[in-house]
């Protein structure tokens, strides 16, 4: 098994207060979306009018670059406590599915704070997969850049290319 593309859990939960809403990215309340907000699919295949009372959980993106054989997920998180969540399981759920983790260490993206976590990933037949994530906890974006580890230059590079071109 490969390590996991981010994904949000089934049911978040959060804080039971009322009239209280999850805190956003910036600490912020946040209120549940307004009756009639529609959301448009970044691909244009739908749009969605979610029910009302319903809140923004996470935003996920899948690139692909077929030359270099790496595949990029980006997930942005609209609460803390799920972001700060994943990042802090992150590397012991890698450990515990037979993964290595090669590198965890402190980073700096444009003046935010990081976390770069490598890992490689092996599977029965000997193949083996490298993902470098990026955890920015300011703005809670995770970002994969993953790939067999025979491209782990490519992956890097591609990793390097994604940070160059976020903004915030």
């Amino acid at each position: 098994s490969y390590p996991p593309q981010p994904s949000s859990p089934a049911q978040p939960s959060y804080p039971s207060q009322q009239p209280g809403y999850p805190a956003g990215p910036s600490g912020a309340q946040q209120p549940p979306m307004p009756s009639g907000q529609t959301y448009a699919d970044a691909l244009g295949r739908f749009r969605l009018n979610p029910p009302q009372g319903t809140v923004p959980v996470a935003a996920v993106y899948n690139f692909m670059n077929p030359a270099a054989m790496t595949q990029v997920s980006i997930q942005a998180t609209a609460h803390d406590q799920m972001f700060q969540t994943n990042l802090q399981q992150f590397p012991g759920m890698m450990r515990q599915m037979g993964g290595t983790v090669d590198t965890e260490q402190p980073m700096n993206v444009k003046g935010k704070q990081a976390r770069l976590i490598a890992v490689t990933m092996r599977d029965q037949s000997g193949n083996a997969m490298h993902a470098m994530n990026v955890f920015i906890s300011e703005v809670n974006v995770w970002i994969q850049v993953m790939g067999p580890e025979k491209n782990t230059p490519q992956i890097a590079q591609t990793l390097q290319a994604i940070l160059n071109g976020m903004q915030f």
